[in-house]
């Protein structure tokens, strides 16, 4: 039997007008068509996670469009940050009626843990050693089955530098130790993958706004140049479900919201 639902959008790169576009998408408009499937799921989601890149620039204009845009939601939000993100406008911003940030959730037996993953100043991903502290002792203390969320993904899925969680090794040496730990929810990298590792399940999303396929070679070192490797695609937009049952398992499916004109 179903316990909870939880829904995870990610990657969404909200503009301060919503009209504005990013690669040929207007990213507060497909978010709204993700949320009004969100809204139609039957059974309901009991609540969502944001996964980061919550706008494209971080500015506090963005938090407020996008406020607007969540409070559309019929459940409780819980917010993270991403490497486009300002935790602090996030915070003042974005934190009002159902709309929350923090690092830990009771979820109807399941402890959900929501992990800073972002580096300052750059692309890819740092859980710091607080941050890592802060992990293993919530592990410690808990006996519930656990899902942790970040947004960077532990798993290596790209060669480029800013893909990448630089200390997912030590993120995951720490993880592996406590069996209560079933899945680590992720974003980032645009895409979908779901990959069991030590026991865990450990999943990307897709983004709200566009898709990435992702190089396998060697990358470059800019971030200028990051087109230069990866390839967009804008035709549908994406969100993952996850069903937290009783006995401590969970399952999971991504679902897809065809585009709208891009014109």
């Amino acid at each position: 039997m179903r316990l909870k639902r939880i829904v995870q959008i990610t990657d969404l790169h909200v503009l301060v007008d919503d009209n504005d576009e990013i690669c040929g998408v207007k990213p507060n408009q497909s978010l709204a068509r993700v949320i009004d499937d969100i809204n139609s799921l039957s059974p309901a989601a009991d609540m969502v996670i944001a996964s980061g890149d919550l706008t494209d620039a971080g500015s506090p204009a963005a938090y407020r469009s996008l406020r607007d845009i969540l409070i559309q939601l019929g459940c409780s939000v819980y917010i993270m940050a991403g490497n486009h993100d300002e935790p602090e406008a996030m915070r003042s911003e974005l934190c009002i009626d159902n709309i929350h940030y923090q690092g830990s959730v009771d979820c109807g037996g399941w402890k959900l843990l929501l992990v800073d993953s972002k580096t300052p100043g750059a692309s890819h991903g740092t859980v710091s050693d607080e941050e890592l502290n802060r992990i293993e002792n919530e592990l410690c203390s808990s006996a519930h089955p656990v899902l942790l969320a970040t947004h960077h993904t532990p798993l290596d899925l790209c060669a480029s530098a800013s893909c990448q969680m630089q200390n997912a090794d030590t993120f995951l040496k720490i993880i592996e130790k406590y069996p209560q730990v079933k899945g680590v929810i992720a974003g980032h990298t645009h895409n979908e993958v779901d990959e069991l590792h030590h026991q865990v399940r450990i999943m990307t999303t897709p983004s709200t706004m566009v898709q990435v396929t992702h190089n396998q070679r060697q990358a470059r070192k800019s971030n200028d140049e990051f087109w230069d490797f990866h390839s967009p695609d804008i035709s549908r937009h994406g969100y993952r479900i996850l069903d937290l049952h009783a006995e401590g398992t969970l399952s999971t499916e991504v679902c897809w919201v065809n585009a709208g004109s891009h014109e």
